[in-house]
Parts: C-alpha cells; structure tokens; sequence
C-alpha cells in the first residue's frame, strides 16, 4: 500500500510539472494555434504520455486531443470523451474554489450544506467541515460497492442521490475530529 502511495504521489508531481512547463511553453505564444501547441507536445507523445490535451483561449476550445489507452490491457484507445477517476487529485482544485467563491461573497465557509444540497439531511454539516475533513461523513467507495454498478460511469448527482437515499450515519459529530474522507471531493 505504501508503495502506490508512493506511485501515486510521484506520478502527481510528474503530471504537475509537466502541466507547469506546458503552461509556460503555451505562455510564449500569444497566438497559440494547433501547430505551435502539436509541436510543444510531440516530444511528449514521442514518449509515450498517455492522457488527454485540451487548451482553451478566451473561453474557445483551440486544441484538443487524445494519446495513449484507456486500457493497457486491452489496447483500448483514449478518446477525447474517456472519463478519468481523478479521485484526490480534484479536491485542492474544488477547495481553491470554495476560498474564491466565499471572497467573492456567493457562499460563507459556515453555510450548512443542505443550502446547497438540499436533498441530503446533514444539517449539521457545513463546507468548512468538508472541506477540513471534519464532517464525520462516511466514505462514500463503501457505499457504493454496496449500492451501485461499479463498472458504470458515476457522476456526483449519482452519488449525493445515493448518499439521499440512503442516509448512512455519521462516523463522529461534525468538527469533533479530523477523518480523510473521498466523499468531499470534487
């Protein structure tokens, strides 16, 4: 287990300076087009980056493709529609927006999350808790091992419709303690 956190958290870095670096490439030109940005990458898909490219400007899509496989095993070809379990990797970005959003005066860090959500029946829990991983929530993986097709494609209205559904209990009384939890991602 140590060892694919390890993997993983490697692979984080690697994929993060690599956007950095691509970002700052992408930079030096003021009119990016297709050819400057496919010249910027073929070194990258010379060897072998699996994943897929989208670079906008001023809101338009100006490039975007795929490399790599879906599914090693079975040769499976990434498309520019592959869906990715981007698992931890979102939360920083969804907290990033959390902080802009409450600057900007459209939500407060101690709003209860049924004001947002109003399907769920966690009154109590509020978006500094899950975004501190203090909101006792239970680990939404489990539940939907237990519940839903694991092999379909699950968006989060599927998941806050399952955790509506099904109420699971809180692990601990929100703010009492710290807990990692996936359920607050994204």
């Amino acid at each position: 287990m140590k060892k694919i956190k390890s993997f993983y958290r490697s692979l984080l870095v690697v994929c993060l300076i690599s956007a950095t670096t691509l970002s700052v490439q992408l930079d030096a030109y003021s009119k990016t087009d297709n050819n400057s940005i496919e010249s910027i990458m073929s070194p990258y898909y010379k060897k072998n980056f699996n994943g897929v490219i989208l670079v906008s400007q001023n809101g338009k899509i100006i490039y975007e493709k795929a490399n790599g496989f879906a599914d090693y095993k079975n040769k499976k070809a990434l498309t520019n529609n592959s869906a990715f379990n981007l698992a931890s990797v979102s939360k920083q970005f969804t907290a990033m927006a959390i902080m802009i959003l409450q600057q900007q005066g459209k939500l407060n860090y101690n709003d209860a999350i049924t004001k947002y959500l109003p399907e769920l029946s966690y009154k109590n829990i509020t978006i500094k808790n899950l975004v501190y991983h203090t909101s006792g929530l239970a680990d939404y993986l489990e539940l939907v091992e237990e519940n839903l097709d694991t092999k379909k494609t699950l968006t989060n209205k599927d998941i806050i419709a399952l955790f509506a559904k099904k109420k699971p209990k809180l692990l601990f009384t929100p703010g009492a303690k710290y807990e990692y939890s996936n359920s607050i991602k994204k």
